[in-house]
């Protein structure tokens, strides 16, 4: 039977409890819902995966077409598409079906690729008084508001709403959608129920364990819907009862924008074992308090859990999900099954997909997210985070652990489980894709099509670390189990086929299984797919060998990884160009080959060799060395040979924790800083970047992140995170401190990176580089060289997989029609 106990005296549907609004202190709110019920849309344009340049209304902002407006599309018959009129439908959904397109031809000639597209719809509706409202922009990835950029819910979520300001009268609004072939958003627009909202759905919170006390983290998210600068808030969650009632304060709760904060939950009372309980959250300040009731589940002890920590990323409260050992006994060691979900897909979900184990626990991070970040950048850094976390928490044999994934997730095994293959004892993708640019083809990309080979080289580049097939060298220590079904209609077989030719041409350890007439996912008697018996058998069989005496391992960034088992690459000759380095200990002598290699670690013990007199033989040259204990021997390349040592450096120099490229920047915390040195439009503008970026980051990352005016950057502040700063020396009073010592200046009608000098107007620059004020820390610039620039210092967007930005890179406005082709310099900085 399900029961709840309630701590709450009353409960409301939506966000609201109690609310109580200090007079006229905010803008008012509408009264009632708005219904946008005709528009106008136009389309297809053909974009090339995961680029969205499309080049055809050059200013969003102030755009205001008519119908019979015609744009040249190459998706159309006869190359045209012209604005047309469509309504809402009963649903509220606004329908953009594109008659003139032959979808199927198109498909042949290009296959999936050919159907990625853009389109456009515009609507105007009129609004009495200057109001605050919340938008519901389902599938629609961003939207302009008379004339401001906002972030949309591209993955309709129905937590997400975006909160916005009506002006009198009329209203206009451009939607941007996109997709494969035809599609479909919402958007609606509604009252916003109080000043700030707390957003129940998207709480992050910890399960407890019947007969356990819980002592965790919550993560709470605020929605600012007022135009004002929100400080002295207090969120107190809590009864005092069941709950101790824990507060935080928070402030730079920044207008039309959400803030997701991490707070202790603290159980001081046993529950008598119901299916849910309620604890109370309350925000308050001077100006209003409103209150919520989160549930908070109660799991039995065989069932799955999820448990909250605070990352050392950005320092919000994550969440994994835990499925325990059948008949569990806390005194013997597990095996662990760590399990990378596909798109869409939540962590309890995905452990629930699984048999419970009487040998292992199986354990499901998050990617951030549901869709995440396809488990590279923060999905991988979440992954790994984890897994420590639960070799920390949990009865975990080390050398028992076993990485999983299906879909995106399948992806992901292999793009961890290659980067970190000694942290495995195997790995088993289950319908995992190559890579980017083999799932969806990128061929159609603008940047391909215009930017100079060596231009658009060097995006590849910072990209190269994602493409997993090109490091399964790294296996040859790492068993893999690879699972497909053999006809697969999200993920072509052909991508499991493509890692098996390759793993057999290395000769090593793995199994391929093809499961006849079987689609993306099934179910066989009992069994999901990833929980294959046969899948299961092969970990079982497979332990670690953390001392192996043969290595292989490749790289192209050592800020992504840089070791293997007791070898580490310390230093490139050339950075992001690709590094290997493979070490085999043949009795007293180890060998070692290199390339693009400026410095190595070997971490030696008796295991791997044993003491006494040892011989290094590296690429051919030898060198003697006594090893007496347990010891990390480096070498260094010294014209065309190694030494044993380290090389001196004096002044910046990369490292693996300070390496770039620019979204490094985002791996440790991080503040968002917006200069206000310039005249009110330019710290407007300034302001609207770094609000944009920190929506981003909650939306994409549900991360945590501080949005600050130079002038309130403490020192504080400065030692603890890297700086993300929007504007140059003339608009940022932080640049303008440290401006002198960065590697890139802009000046009139030009830049000057290192020596060279870019010339030109309308320019624009984004860099990294360690923080002059904190050289262990970076700051990352958005500048412009005038007005022009500035306005578009933030177009190579950070936040998402597959960014692919170098160390620096300076553009013009080409590049909103031409990607990479508007690209006038970029590169990464020297080692040293």
């Amino acid at each position: 039977m399900f029961r709840k106990v309630i701590f709450l005296f009353s409960i409301i549907l939506f966000f609201l409890t109690a609310w109580a609004s200090a007079g006229n202190e905010f803008l008012p709110g509408i009264e009632d819902k708005i219904v946008v019920e005709d528009w106008l849309y136009v389309g297809p344009f053909s974009v090339g995966a995961r680029e969205g340049v499309v080049g055809i209304i050059k200013d969003a902002k102030n755009f205001r077409p008519h119908e019979g407006l015609e744009h040249p599309s190459i998706l159309a018959q006869g190359g045209k598409v012209q604005w047309r009129k469509t309504s809402v439908d009963s649903l509220g959904w606004i329908n953009l079906e594109y008659e003139d397109v032959l979808w199927d031809s198109l498909m042949d000639i290009w296959g999936i690729a050919g159907l990625v597209d853009v389109g456009y719809a515009y609507a105007q509706f009129e609004n009495k008084g200057r109001k605050r409202a919340l938008v519901m922009a389902k599938k629609a990835g961003s939207f302009y508001l008379n004339g401001r950029r906002y972030t949309g819910n591209p993955y309709g979520d129905n937590y997400m709403m975006t909160p916005v300001i009506l002006e009198h009268g009329i209203n206009r609004v451009l939607v941007p959608t996109g997709g494969y072939a035809d599609h479909r958003f919402t958007f609606k627009v509604v009252p916003p129920p109080v000043p700030v909202v707390i957003v129940k759905k998207d709480a992050t919170v910890p399960d407890i364990i019947d007969g356990e006390t819980l002592s965790g983290w919550a993560g709470i998210t605020l929605m600012n819907t007022t135009s004002k600068r929100l400080d002295d808030i207090t969120v107190t969650l809590g009864d005092g009862d069941v709950f101790r009632e824990d507060s935080v304060s928070v402030s730079h709760l920044i207008p039309l924008n959400y803030k997701k904060i991490p707070i202790r939950l603290e159980q001081i009372k046993p529950i008598a074992a119901p299916d849910t309980v309620w604890v109370p959250v309350k925000v308050s300040s001077p100006s209003f308090f409103s209150s919520e009731s989160l549930a908070i589940m109660v799991r039995g002890k065989s069932e799955s859990f999820v448990k909250t920590f605070i990352s050392r990323i950005d320092s919000s409260c994550q969440y994994y999900a835990v499925l325990p050992p059948k008949d569990y006994d806390a005194k013997r060691d597990y095996a662990l099954i760590l399990t990378l979900h596909g798109a869409g897909v939540r962590a309890r979900g995905n452990v629930n997909s699984y048999q419970p184990k009487d040998w292992a626990f199986v354990v499901a991070p998050t990617n951030r997210r549901r869709f995440g970040f396809d488990w590279q950048d923060w999905g991988r850094l979440d992954a790994l985070e984890v897994l420590e976390l639960v070799k920390k928490s949990f009865p975990i044999d080390t050398n028992r652990v076993y990485l999983v994934g299906h879909s995106m997730g399948g992806h992901g095994a292999w793009h961890v489980g290659l980067a970190h293959s000694d942290l495995f004892a195997a790995i088993a993708p289950g319908a995992g894709w190559t890579c980017f640019q083999l799932y969806v083809p990128w061929f159609l990309q603008k940047s391909y099509i215009f930017a100079e080979p060596m231009q658009v080289g060097i995006r590849d580049m910072s990209l190269r670390e994602d493409i997993a097939p090109n490091f399964v060298e790294n296996a040859l220590n790492l068993p893999v189990f690879i699972l497909h079904g053999g006809i697969d209609d999200n993920v072509p077989t052909v991508h499991g086929r493509m890692f098996a030719k390759l793993l057999d041409q290395l000769d090593y350890d793995y199994v391929y299984k093809e499961v006849p007439g079987k689609k993306h996912w099934w179910k066989t008697d009992d069994l999901q797919c990833v929980d294959d018996p046969d899948l299961m058998a092969f970990l079982r069989r497979k332990t670690r060998n953390p001392f192996p005496r043969h290595i292989v391992f490749k790289t192209t960034n050592l800020g992504q990884s840089n070791k293997s088992n007791w070898i580490q690459i310390d230093e490139q000759e050339r950075p992001f160009f690709e590094s290997r380095v493979e070490a085999e200990v043949k009795g007293r002598t180890i060998e070692v080959l290199t390339n693009n290699i400026g410095q190595f670690s070997l971490h030696l013990n008796k295991a791997i060799v044993p003491r006494g007199r040892l011989s290094f033989v590296v690429d051919g040259h030898k060198i003697l060395h006594q090893f007496k204990r347990d010891e990390t021997v480096s070498f260094y390349k010294r014209g065309d040979s190694f030494v044993k040592g380290h090389r001196k450096r004096r002044g910046v120099s990369k490292r693996p924790d300070l390496y770039g490229p620019i979204k490094q920047a985002y791996f440790s915390p991080f503040a968002l800083v917006y200069g206000t040195k310039g005249d009110s439009a330019t710290t407007e503008l300034l302001y609207r970047q770094a609000s944009y970026e920190a929506m981003r980051w909650w939306q994409r990352g549900n991360g945590y992140v501080s949005v600050l005016p130079d002038s309130e950057l403490t020192k504080a502040v400065v030692n603890a995170k890297n700086l993300i700063l929007f504007g140059g020396a003339d608009e940022n009073q932080i640049v303008s401190k440290i401006d002198s010592r960065l590697p890139i200046r802009p000046g009139k009608e030009s830049f000057q990176v290192g020596k060279r000098k870019v010339r030109g107007v309308g320019l624009a620059a984004e860099f990294i580089y360690p923080n002059p004020l904190n050289p262990e820390k970076f700051v990352f610039v958005h500048e412009g060289n005038d007005s022009t620039g500035l306005a578009i210092s933030n177009f190579f967007g950070t936040i998402y997989s597959g960014a692919g930005l170098p160390d620096f890179i300076i553009f013009d406005r080409k590049v909103k029609q031409r990607g990479w082709g508007g690209v006038l310099c970029a590169g990464f900085f020297n080692t040293a």
